[in-house]
């Protein structure tokens, strides 16, 4: 019954039959051309398949007759699912979903916004930006800016450490914020620390288990994360790259402290991950819906108990396997395999990986989804890299390390910029300029650190440089609580 239910919800859904009124375009350069043509300004709605209030405003405001007539005649559309396109995620990922960008027809962004628009909302913002974009003047060619590498001292330390700890929420755990979640850098940075540091100690394992309760206790998986200050109004989609991240945090917590529960909710995810998200053939889907019917909250379906929840149906599941996302997965079963050496979790995560194979360019670099080639993303490369280096630390597999090297070489030659940080995607694509996404940086510094130590002491250099561009004042300054730059300091000393 289960594999028939899969049968018709899995598959392709962004582009929903709701929102055909309207014109959508693809993300590239035939939408700026047409745009230029017809000289209106584009709008892209960017998305994901799991995202409720992108199923709200596609059923609500792109329905709407007015906003559809507008839109029709002022503007070109877009419509893009960030998981699909890696080069768009990294670029707006801080605006979370729905986002809405609008573009002068020469690719400047004139407008960005976060979350949900009602029709009563949108249409006047939709009337400003086109009346404002009528007026501006053409595109002069822009001067880059130089960022000065930042010199490391005692003070920008203390300055990193200060800005992480005034977030850390000691009565309920995780951060002082609306979102409640598990940040890996924090947890990495608490467990290298918690022995000597006192309220990391008590920090640490307030936050572990206080994200059990975003935890699904039927169907096992993590929710995305709980808003309201607190661990009790979960958000219910389920991500493969969040499965895979708790996954990671709660082994290693294991490993540091031997507390039993955390395993248990590792393994819980596990057995979610390998019930409805498992495609079959090594790869993993990328995610669950957070809706039983698109738009509609769901808090009461899933409180109930498995049996009811199987009688109204399972939420949308969207069948797309990408590589970050199975690299980080393949990464976490390794984690796995560390905490108790169950052969089981090496073989896994070595399948994963040599599935991906599958995605491997001819000129060496790997894309996000087969089905899209029009960009090559950093992040796609740099998580097979790190899980291909940690199956060799735990294997000694030589095949394994060659393969590793292979792909930080790559993303060496394809994505460092003139500052020596890289870049988050290359393609030729003007109006999408790539960006230096420092999550992503402090990620790349890490491995080749670890890489570095196998013999290949070039890609420490690389690290250094990533990590002297991190530290510059111009991006310091930007940052609200970054410990991974404490670790990869702490790493390269």
């Amino acid at each position: 019954m289960l594999k028939h239910l899969f049968l018709l919800i899995i598959g392709s859904w962004y582009l929903s039959a709701s929102a055909q009124s309207i014109a959508w375009q693809e993300f590239g350069k035939a939408a700026f051309d047409l745009a230029s043509e017809q000289h209106k300004p584009v709008l892209l709605d960017l998305g994901a398949s799991w995202c409720h209030w992108c199923h709200v405003m596609d059923d609500s405001t792109y329905e709407n007759p007015a906003v559809i007539s507008y839109l029709s005649q002022n503007y070109i559309c877009i419509k893009a699912n960030q998981d699909k396109r890696p080069d768009l995620y990294a670029k707006y990922k801080d605006y979370g979903w729905p986002a809405t960008i609008i573009f002068h027809e020469d690719g400047r962004e004139l407008l960005k916004e976060a979350g949900y628009f009602s029709p009563a909302d949108f249409l006047p913002l939709l009337q400003k930006t086109y009346n404002g974009y009528r007026y501006i003047e053409p595109l002069k060619k822009s001067v880059e800016n130089k960022i000065v590498p930042g010199k490391w001292s005692a003070a920008t330390a203390n300055f990193v450490k200060h800005n992480f700890y005034e977030y850390l929420d000691m009565v309920d755990g995780g951060y002082d914020m609306q979102q409640h979640f598990l940040e890996y850098d924090g947890i990495e940075y608490a467990l290298r620390h918690a022995k000597t540091d006192a309220q990391l100690k008590r920090w640490l394992p307030l936050t572990i288990h206080g994200s059990y309760l975003i935890n699904d206790p039927v169907w096992g998986g993590v929710y995305q994360y709980s808003t309201n200050g607190d661990w009790n109004h979960p958000h219910f989609e389920k991500i493969l790259s969040i499965q895979s991240r708790y996954i990671k945090i709660y082994t290693q917590y294991f490993i540091a402290t031997k507390d039993s529960s955390a395993l248990r909710q590792a393994d819980q995810i596990i057995a979610y991950l390998n019930t409805f998200l498992y495609s079959g053939q090594q790869l993993y889907y990328n995610s669950q819906d957070a809706d039983l019917k698109a738009g509609e909250h769901a808090g009461g379906y899933f409180a109930l108990p498995s049996k009811e929840r199987y009688q109204q149906g399972i939420p949308r599941i969207d069948s797309t396997s990408y590589a970050k996302e199975n690299a980080q997965l393949a990464d976490a079963f390794l984690y796995r395999y560390e905490a108790t050496k169950e052969e089981k979790y090496l073989a896994k995560a070595k399948n994963i990986l040599q599935s991906l194979q599958a995605f491997r360019q001819p000129d060496g670099g790997y894309v996000h989804d087969r089905a899209f080639t029009g960009s090559i993303a950093l992040a796609d490369q740099l998580y097979l890299c790190q899980a291909w280096a940690h199956h060799y630390q735990l294997t000694r597999d030589a095949a394994s390390l060659k393969t590793a090297n292979e792909i930080a070489d790559y993303m060496l030659a394809h994505f460092t910029g003139k500052n020596k940080a890289l870049f988050s995607f290359s393609n030729n694509n003007k109006y999408l300029p790539p960006d230096v996404v420092l999550s992503e940086n402090i990620d790349a510094g890490k491995t080749l650190v670890q890489l570095s130590r196998y013999g290949h002491p070039g890609y420490k250099t690389a690290a250094e440089n990533i990590f002297s561009y991190i530290s510059s004042p111009a991006v310091l300054k930007t940052i609200i609580a970054e410990p991974g730059i404490l670790t990869l300091k702490e790493m390269l000393q």
